[in-house]
C-alpha cells in the first residue's frame, strides 16, 4: 500500500485526524479529553470529530491545537463526512442535497471508507461515482480490514479529488491510524487545502 508512513511534521506540514469518534458517539470508548490529549502526543496540529448524526463544535483548551467541526452523516447510500459545518443539515434530504447544504455552510464533503463489498450499509461503493463530481475528497486510511483503501486512492487521483486521512479511532490507542497532510495549520487553510486538491493522506506503520 503507498504512503504508508508517517511522515516528519514541521514547518510548512501540519497533520490532522479527520475522522475521530469522541463523547458524541455511542460506540466510542474515547472521550473528547481523551482524544486531545493523544492527538498532542503524536504530534498532531488537529483533529476533528466526527461523531455519528451528531455535530460536534468544540474549543480547543491548547494553543497548539485545532478542532475542526464535522460530523459523520448517516445517509441512504452510506456513511458523508461533513467537515467544518455550523449545523446539521435538515432532515430529508437526499444525499447530492447534504453536500449542496455543506458546501452552503462553507464546508467540505468527504467520503469515508468508500469502497467495501463487506460493509456496504457504511460505504457508498458504486453511489461514489453519483457523486463523485460533488464531494471534496475521498479518505483513503480506513483501518477496517474490508475496505479497498487503495482504490479509494485511484480513484481520487483519477477524478482530481483530494486525499484525506483519518484513523476513524473509536479509542485513544487507534488514534493516528491515518491523518492528513498540508500546508496550512488551522481550520480554514485546512478546508481549503481539501478544496484544491492540496492535502496528502498517510497511514501509520
Amino acid at each position: 500500500m503507498t504512503n504508508r508512513y508517517h511522515p516528519p511534521a514541521g514547518k510548512g506540514r501540519f497533520l490532522f485526524d479527520l475522522h475521530v469518534h469522541g463523547s458524541g458517539s455511542a460506540d466510542s470508548r474515547l472521550s473528547d479529553r481523551e482524544a486531545m490529549t493523544r492527538a498532542r502526543e503524536i504530534g498532531l496540529r488537529g483533529l476533528a470529530f466526527t461523531d455519528h448524526d451528531r455535530l460536534t463544535v468544540a474549543r480547543s483548551p491548547y494553543d497548539d491545537l485545532v478542532l475542526v467541526p464535522g460530523a459523520e452523516l448517516s445517509t441512504e447510500w452510506g456513511d458523508l463526512l461533513a467537515l467544518g459545518i455550523r449545523e446539521l443539515p435538515p432532515p430529508g434530504l437526499s444525499v447530492p442535497g447534504l453536500i449542496d447544504d455543506i458546501h452552503r455552510q462553507g464546508g467540505v464533503a468527504v467520503v469515508p471508507h468508500p469502497f467495501s463489498e463487506e460493509l456496504r450499509r457504511i460505504c457508498m461503493n458504486e453511489h461514489v461515482f453519483d457523486i463523485i463530481g460533488l464531494v471534496d475528497g475521498l479518505e483513503v486510511t480506513s483501518p477496517k480490514r474490508s475496505v479497498d483503501n487503495s482504490k479509494a486512492r485511484k480513484v481520487a487521483g483519477g477524478h482530481g479529488k483530494a486525499v484525506t486521512g483519518g484513523s476513524d479511532a473509536h479509542t485513544a490507542e487507534a488514534m493516528g491510524w491515518g491523518f492528513t497532510a498540508c500546508a496550512e495549520g488551522t481550520v480554514e487553510g485546512l478546508l481549503e487545502a481539501i478544496r484544491k486538491g492540496r492535502t496528502e493522506a498517510f497511514m501509520r506503520i
